[in-house]
């Protein structure tokens, strides 16, 4: 027997051994990424992750090994000559965040990398087409430019005073933004030209007459004490042998916020006039280099925008243009010698988000006259943005443009709903001076609005439709996923949440586009399940939680909105916003694999958590906004904040584990075992083990949490679900509730209850704001404050969890392996869902009808997934299951239910 033995194991190393590359497999690698993204050109990361995503016909496939080839060129790494990194064959199935682990990378160089793959049968896959990363400039040494600032036309001292005199209702003294320009000289063939660049507030930059990128409101917002980020531009093919201009137009943005508001960032620590620092490095096809730097030679004069705020909206003269500014040849004279200053105190970071830009422009609904030279634009939708104006006027005539959300009932403009925290009489208005000729295009440059409705005035003659268009702004990420079902109201409901959540990420995450524009941790760390399964959120999400690590005091403590300029350390904070710290990067990893965000963040979390252990009292968090803008009923906040306690003490446990520190886990875990005490101590009857105050808040909250006692969690369900159905299924909760309460009753048992308090046009809820005309979420049930807000977005994400059934693993993290569990909900007649991963594309697509259920199923190559469906005959591909069958891993039944786990491939399946 051992000889026969021995003698297969020969045969079958021989027959591995024999295959060649002539042995190509049928799994195919698609797309090279680079921490996340497509060949880009602003790594500054010493070991960049990269991944692959794969694809095949055959069912079933699946990467057993890889070899990542790296080089310095493209040549090179044509011939498979890696002079950088060749990692060899690794046996593994990784094929996502795999570091870059070979040579030191240098400052501003380029990178080629392939990968070779085999698949389940040790069969080769082709290499790949090559895909490259260039890095940024990694150190501090490597910037040679100096940040450069406008001459002051008066000192501080002055200005100051003339903030302090100023009336409270008005904004502070401004000069008009400035322009920035430099001319130099190529005498040879250019091969390459990056410019690394950062102007604060913001920045356009200009080479020889021609704006530079689509992008808007650049660099993104941050503590720009902590952290500056710069924008790395190609400029290859915009330069040309002979003069060149450089040009720069700054605005004022959070840098220099100028509005008087709760906020206080007109006092941030941070606070100067706008500033640049440019680096453009210029590699010439002969080999040699060229700089060109901001330094004491460039030049500045006054640009045309009178005013900008980043709240307050903008004023544009174009009869202060200066035409050629930016271009070569320009007459300097009169132009004023800039100052080099010392610059904001934060450290230099690649900016590694997208951009913001306009994604969509939307013309007016309806326009009315309401006075002689004034008029109310109605675009028909909610959103974050401003106006772009196409129309010719006299030599200085000024139009207004004020936005809000809403009107008055006579129908005039109404902002009183979200400029009361905003102390100036001017809020969210732009205008525009017209320069006389001919027809004039323009938008803001450096300030957004919230709006639906525009009051236009100053205008003369009939206002048409092809005068305005309402540009629609968010940071650029990637929609990955999708969700559409038979019912109009549920598809409503899903694009209201992806207006607001749109609306609300410009570079941060916000509650609001028009009032606030901040970025509310609680609001953010809600609505992030809803971002994951519906864009690429990855850098955007990464970048945000580098934000809160820069907020964090030293005792470990933070502030409500992040970034800040020091508000919300006192009010606006505690541990359901606070958790953001937590809840986000482990999201990042439950749906997008990403540890490292885990790391990087597990020592603030550590020193959050001993903070908040100062502020438990026995087990008890006292502290906090709780669930913020209920229906009716108040839960207490000390029940809401000791159960996220209890939650970031579990989910930190989980982060010691895989960091590699199981005394850390079990400190953790022992803690977390006393808060779950203490909690069901305090706020559950000692005699009759009832919840004290049983809100659906609260129920929702034991239940979601997993803090009560598992003896109690059938009752608590049940009493939940009664809760409900005998309030004629009415939602009784606030944004946190609003998490709690669809997805406790979904996961005990009662899907269709939770189905029922979303699909409902009563009040109060998701649907009656539909009923209402709504076009976004709102801030409260009743429709008095801000008309789009986020906080209570994760409806979405329910969506996709319970009606498409898809949801991450947490053994298996970014959707190695991953749940389908669909609800086959009354009423509902199909849904069709679509969850992009870093593998490639989740789909789900269900029919039913009387006699069957119809499900189609896409299940990404190098995954697998384990789908549980309702009892019935099965047919799959129109063939009884069988397991090891056509990529069938798993069959067989679990509480009367189906149970199948599948390999990568499309399925047709029926159950009768």
């Amino acid at each position: 027997m051992q000889k026969l033995t021995t003698f297969f194991i020969a045969l079958l190393f021989i027959s591995c051994s024999v295959l060649t590359d002539k042995d190509i497999s049928e799994l195919h690698i698609n797309t090279l990424l680079c921490e996340n993204q497509n060949n880009p050109n602003h790594i500054d990361q010493a070991f960049p992750r990269l991944s692959w995503q794969m694809s095949s016909e055959k069912k079933g496939q699946s990467q057993t090994a890889y070899r990542i080839l790296v080089a310095s060129s493209l040549e090179l790494l044509t011939e498979r000559k890696a002079d950088l990194w060749d990692s060899g064959k690794v046996m593994s199935p990784v094929s996502v965040f795999i570091p870059y682990n070979g040579k030191e990378l240098k400052s501003g160089q380029k990178y080629y990398f392939t990968v070779k793959i085999w698949d389940k049968d040790g069969i080769p896959s082709e290499y790949a087409k090559p895909a490259f990363w260039e890095m940024a400039l990694l150190n501090k040494k490597d910037w040679q430019a100096k940040w450069i600032s406008a001459p002051r036309v008066f000192d501080w001292g002055k200005r100051d005073a003339a903030i302090k005199r100023a009336p409270q209702d008005s904004p502070a003294p401004q000069d008009p933004l400035p322009l920035f320009r430099k001319s130099f000289v190529i005498d040879k063939e250019v091969k390459s030209a990056k410019a690394y660049i950062s102007g604060l507030g913001f920045f356009e930059l200009y080479v020889n007459g021609e704006k530079i990128g689509d992008h808007i409101l650049s660099p993104a917002f941050t503590d720009y004490s902590k952290t500056v980020l710069y924008e790395v531009l190609d400029l290859t093919t915009d330069l040309k042998r002979g003069e060149n201009a450089l040009g720069v137009m700054l605005g004022n943005g959070w840098y220099n916020q100028v509005s008087n508001d709760v906020w206080s960032f007109s006092r941030a620590p941070w606070i100067a006039d706008p500033v640049v620092i440019c680096q453009l490095e210029i590699e010439f096809t002969d080999g040699g280099k060229q700089r060109v730097l901001s330094d004491e030679s460039w030049k500045c004069a006054p640009g045309p925008i009178m005013f900008s705020s980043i709240r307050l909206g903008e004023t544009y003269d174009a009869t202060n243009e200066t035409e050629g500014w930016d271009q070569p040849g320009f007459d300097e004279k009169g132009w004023q010698e800039v100052r080099v200053v010392r610059g904001p105190e934060g450290k230099l970071k690649a900016q590694n988000i997208p951009p913001v830009k306009i994604m969509d422009e939307l013309n007016p609904k309806n326009i009315t006259r309401i006075g002689q030279n004034t008029f109310i634009v109605d675009f028909g939708q909610n959103m974050a943005g401003f106006v772009k104006l196409t129309a010719s006027g006299e030599k200085g005539r000024k139009i207004s443009f004020r936005y809000a959300e809403k009107l008055t009932p006579d129908g005039k403009l109404d902002q009183e709903n979200i400029a009361h925290l905003v102390g100036n009489s001017r809020f969210q208005t732009d205008e525009y001076i017209f320069k006389g000729a001919g027809t004039e295009e323009w938008h803001s440059r450096f300030s957004y609005n919230g709006f639906r409705y525009v009051e236009v005035s100053g205008w003369e003659g009939p206002l048409n439709e092809e005068n305005l268009a309402a540009c629609f702004i968010h940071t650029d990420f990637k929609t990955t996923g999708k969700f559409k079902c038979s019912l109009p109201l549920l598809n409503r409901i899903q694009e209201n949440t992806l207006w607001s959540f749109e609306s609300n990420f410009v570079n941060i995450p916000t509650d609001c586009p028009q009032r606030e524009k901040n970025g509310w941790t609680g609001d953010a760390q809600l609505a992030s399940e809803t971002g994951l399964f519906n864009y690429n959120m990855l850098t955007s999400y990464e970048k945000w939680v580098n934000d809160i690590l820069d907020a964090q005091k030293p005792d470990g403590m933070l502030p409500g909105i992040v970034p800040t300029s020091g508000w919300g350390f006192h009010w606006g904070n505690g541990p359901a916003w606070d958790c953001a710290l937590l809840q986000i990067p482990w999201n990042l990893y439950l749906y997008e694999g990403d540890r490292k965000i885990i790391s990087d963040a597990y020592p603030a979390i550590k020193k959050y958590l001993e903070f908040l252990s100062t502020k438990s009292e026995k087990g008890i968090v006292r502290w906090g906004l709780g669930d913020w803008c209920p229906a009716r009923a108040k839960t207490p906040a000390e029940l809401t904040s000791t159960a996220y306690y209890y939650q970031d003490l579990l989910i930190t446990s989980k982060m010691a584990a895989l960091l590699g520190v199981p005394e850390e886990q079990s400190a953790f875990l022992a803690k977390a075992a006393e808060i779950k005490t203490a909690f069901n101590r305090e706020f559950f009857n000692p005699d009759t083990g009832e919840l004290i105050n049983p809100t659906q808040t609260a129920l929702g909250c034991a239940l979601f949490m997993q803090i009560a006692d598992s003896s109690k969690t059938k009752r608590l369900a049940a009493e939940l679900k009664e809760a409900v159905t005998t309030s004629d299924y009415n939602l009784d909760f606030g944004i946190l509730g609003a998490k709690y309460v669809p997805n406790a009753l979904s996961n005990y048992g009662y899907r269709d209850v939770a189905f029922s308090i979303i699909n409902t046009t009563r009040y109060p809820g998701w649907g009656n704001w539909v009923e209402r005309g709504a076009t976004t979420l709102w801030e409260d049930w009743d429709g008095k404050s801000s008309l789009n807000h986020i906080m209570f977005g994760d409806v979405s994400a329910w969506f996709y969890k319970n009606l498409a059934g898809i949801s991450p693993d947490e053994e298996s993290p970014g959707f190695k392996h991953f749940n389908i569990e669909p609800y086959f909900a009354p009423g509902l007649k199909w849904v069709k869902a679509v969850k992009g991963t870093n593998y490639g594309d989740i789909d789900v697509y269900w029919s039913k009808s009387d006699k069957e259920i119809n499900l189609k199923l896409k299940i990404p190559v190098n995954t697998t997934a384990s789908v549980l469906l309702p009892p019935g005959n099965l047919l799959i591909d129109g063939k009884i299951p069988e397991e090891g069958k056509e990529g069938i891993i798993q069959f067989g039944f679990v509480k009367n239910n189906n149970k199948l786990r599948l390999g990568s491939g499309i399925y047709n399946i029926k159950i009768l």
